[in-house]
């Protein structure tokens, strides 16, 4: 939540909630704010001091699924909730004592969902609930909810009565109203003949109103004396509890009016019926679905000119779902594009709005600006490119490879390329060369060609300087494992784009980014080699020498394959695996420090400590957003990061403090301390004394073990037997990944490792989800099992085992089985993943 400051121009975040916040209601004396969110898990209600930001009490869990709509009393006292889940009820809080159960609470059998709750003002005992079609009047004693939903004939009245939005009660009266997506009020109240089976305190509807032609009424309450509404012709009006219009408000120029607020305190109810000889309406605050927050001086009811009669605009926020955002290279602004075609550029320091251009026709899904800050390139579902001029959002070139949807753009450090990748899983390639179109307009870029070069989509991709060669590289990495290299300096129009080298960097994770790494600041590593770093979706971190990639997709077997990996890291596990990667510039706070900053796909935004070396204290996470993060991109000086989640129509501004890091960092301990405290009950447990004894164990049998002669502790193993030691720990890595860890340690030029390096490659390695019997369900289910009855015959599964992956070998495998299940198998044996995990693997 946020609470703004109109009036100093200040933000104050209100962060607790870690699902999206679905309602919210204020004490009369906008002292206390209450909060409410709804999730599949962790939701919460809080109450907050309003004037602080500080929260002072939170209900966990207040309604399985979170709460829909919530309500507070007059004198703050008293909270209601509606539920969002299945089975939905009604709660009433006393949130001052610290008790987790509710003062009253009723479950709602209606069948319309209700979304909407309010308390009388005049009376707390009595409070009103509506659903799309049903209200429901409830009224509260002795700890206790009782209730009654009145029908209602559309025989009664002569026009359709349209689905409910929002109720409130008419202070000091036994009335009611209902407002409607028709711009009606519906009236209830009591009766002197009630209906049958009715009491003579129940309320029937009576009247329907028509305050907004045709507009739905999205706002409906009560502020001192007066009943207010506002609907989404972008109309506000007051009228007294009579139903007489008071003031009207309809040249604000906000859009379709979705939520109100005043200014000032509520005043304690008075009674209606006592009249003042002059209506004094007070200041308010309207918001709208086109994203604007205006402040309405109720004073220019009394203007002339339409002009005089509208809201000064406090907020202009983002009208439609954001598709991407990207930060300007030299200067704090920042450039983003929505869904509904238009771009906008902002200064994130003073959050002013500079310039806007509509992309008419056109739907944006990627942008990415060049390295000089002069050019701005906007990719959309239709598969065009837009390249426009920072400065006045003029476009200079408008060019399609196809049909397919940009996903990837990336612009050449030099300014010399633009690459973009499609739905189509295919990387099309720009050229900064003068040429001529067809209809005879001269454009600055050639288009060079497209290229299918994955068949999943494309991850990432990303321009490679190489300072040695005086080249840059253009790479990809998509979701089906494969790194791709391409050959830009043989890549022409007429011959199309020309790959270099293809290579499977993974077996089974998925790749999530890739992100190009500052020279010099792995360690043991040329300090002009180009590395980069890949994320996969079991929370590893790889880096990859790009220098190093020869062939395409080499068929060779595995062994005489050489690997790519430079190093396997454990990367951040603060929620779901990181999905974007990117390098903080250097800035004046840093000391000379690096830090590459990472989001998830949903919630965690953090800051990694460079060098990447697996060490978690290095590391940190923070919940940035209650839905998903979509969008991540960092300050030309390293001193923010903003970020997005699309769907939540919001950018967020965070300020980089390294200090807590560094500190995290250094308190962690250095060496191996901090990778010993990620072994299973740290370095005084059982786990780690069954280590160093294997390691142990491993230097005697590196020396023989049928011989006399003195024995010699070397504290080191040779490194091919690393993985016999990594297998007797519980974690059974495949060919593949005994190639990368064993040439990790061979390329610093050692044949051998220490303790420490052993404990360092587990750590890093090993799996950070251990395998389910749902993991075990889907294996057998790839390799052929019955979908319904989950069963596979043994001939069958030896036979998958023997000819795909890694294959065995007839031999090797009958002697595994052997060992696991102590017999060999028949063939005619059903088996299922229940099984084989319970009378084999265990």
């Amino acid at each position: 939540g946020v609470i703004f400051d109109y009036e100093m121009r200040q933000q104050r975040l209100l962060q607790g909630h870690t699902n999206t916040i679905s309602c919210a209601a204020a004490s009369d004396d906008k002292k206390w704010l209450v909060t409410g969110d709804k999730g599949e898990s962790d939701t919460m209600v809080v109450v907050w001091n309003a004037r602080t930001g500080v929260p002072v009490r939170t209900i966990f869990e207040a309604h399985p699924g979170g709460v829909l709509s919530l309500d507070m009393t007059c004198d703050a006292m008293y909270i209601a909730t509606l539920g969002a889940g299945l089975g939905q009820s009604l709660k009433i809080w006393e949130w001052t004592l610290q008790r987790d159960e509710p003062a009253a609470q009723s479950e709602i059998t209606s069948k319309d969902v209700q979304h909407c709750v309010m308390f009388r003002r005049d009376d707390f005992s009595e409070l009103i609930t509506n659903g799309q079609a049903r209200t429901i009047f409830w009224t509260w004693t002795d700890n206790t909810l009782k209730y009654y939903s009145p029908a209602i004939s559309a025989k009664e009245f002569l026009t359709p009565i349209g689905r409910f939005t929002r109720s409130v009660f008419i202070p000091y009266s036994t009335q009611a109203v209902s407002a409607t997506e028709d711009g009606d009020l519906l009236l209830w109240d009591q009766v002197l003949l009630p209906a049958l089976h009715s009491r003579p305190t129940d309320r029937c509807a009576i009247k329907l109103l028509r305050m907004h032609e045709g507009a739905a009424v999205t706002v409906v309450s009560v502020f001192d004396n007066f009943l207010v509404t506002a609907a989404a012709d972008g109309f506000v009006r007051f009228y007294d509890f009579k139903f007489r219009l008071l003031a009207w408000y309809e040249d604000l120029d906000v859009g379709p009016i979705t939520a109100l607020t005043f200014t000032s305190p509520q005043m304690p109810v008075k009674d209606a019926t006592v009249l003042e000889s002059q209506v004094r309406v007070p200041n308010f605050v309207v918001a709208s679905s086109t994203g604007k927050i205006a402040l309405v001086n109720a004073a220019i009811f009394e203007m002339f000119t339409k002009e005089e009669r509208r809201g000064e605009l406090l907020v202009h926020a983002f009208e439609s779902h954001i598709a991407a955002i990207c930060a300007h290279p030299l200067a704090s602004q920042l450039f983003v594009v929505t869904r509904g075609g238009m771009l906008r550029v902002i200064d994130y320091e003073s959050q002013a709005w500079l310039r806007h251009k509509v992309l008419e026709k056109r739907i944006p899904t990627c942008i990415c600006i060049n390295p000089n800050g002069q050019e701005l390139v906007v990719g959309c579902t239709d598969g065009s490119l837009l390249i426009l001029n920072t400065a006045d959002l003029d476009l200079i070139q408008r060019a399609s490879q196809g049909d397919a949807g940009a996903t990837k753009l990336a612009f050449a450090p030099d300014g010399m390329h633009i690459a973009i990748a499609d739905t189509d899983a295919c990387v099309g390639l720009y050229r900064r060369e003068r040429n001529v179109l067809e209809s005879g307009k001269e454009v600055p870029w050639l288009y060079v060609g497209r290229y299918r070069s994955h068949h999943a989509p494309v991850v990432q991709l990303a321009f490679v300087e190489d300072e040695d060669a005086g080249v840059v590289r253009l790479v990809s990495l998509g979701r089906d494992r494969v790194l791709v290299e391409y050959d830009l300096s043989n890549s022409f129009a007429a011959t199309g784009i020309v790959v270099r080298s293809a290579v499977t960097i993974e077996q089974t994770a998925v790749p999530t980014s890739l992100v190009v790494l500052p020279p010099g600041t792995h360690p043991g590593e040329d300090p002009v080699r180009p590395l980069v770093v890949s994320a996969n979706d079991e929370y590893k971190l790889k880096v990859l020498d790009v220098l190093g990639l020869q062939g395409v997709h080499d068929d060779r077997p595995l062994p005489s394959q050489e690997s790519h990996c430079v190093q396997t890291l454990l990367g951040p596990t603060y929620g779901p695996p990181p999905h974007t990667l990117a390098m903080l510039p250097v800035g004046e706070d840093h000391k000379g420090k690096r830090y590459c900053v990472y989001s998830t796909p949903s919630k965690v935004v953090g800051l990694i400590k460079l060098p990447f070396d697996g060490n978690p204290n290095k590391g940190m996470g923070l919940i940035a957003h209650p839905g998903g993060v979509e969008g991540l991109c960092v300050s030309h000086d390293g001193r923010y990061v903003l970020t997005t989640g699309g769907s939540d129509f919001g950018v967020m501004l965070w300020e980089v403090d390294t200090s807590a890091i560094d500190a995290a960092a250094n308190m962690g301990g250095s060496g191996i301390e901090p990778y010993e405290a990620l072994i299973p009950g740290g370095k005084e447990g059982e786990f780690y004394d069954d280590m160093c004894d294997y390691f142990y164990l491993a230097q005697l049998r590196a020396q023989g073990e049928n011989t006399t002669a003195e024995r010699q502790v070397t504290g080191v193993v040779p490194v091919d037997m690393v993985p016999d030691i990594m297998r007797a720990l519980g974690y059974y890595p495949s060919n593949f990944d005994v190639r990368d860890f064993q040439h990790e340690v061979l390329r610093r030029g050692q044949e051998q490792v220490d303790f420490a390096t052993l404990l360092k490659l587990f750590v890093n390695h090993k799996p950070v989800r251990e395998a389910s019997l749902v993991d075990m369900k889907q294996a057998f289910e790839a390799l052929g099992a019955e979908p319904l009855t989950g069963i596979i015959k043994a001939d069958a599964l030896m036979m998958m085992l023997k000819r795909i992956g890694e294959p065995l070998g007839e031999q090797e495998l009958n002697a595994r089985v052997e060992t696991l299940q102590g017999r060999t198998l028949t063939g005619r044996e059903n088996l299922t993943a229940e099984a084989w995990a319970e009378q084999v693997l265990e």
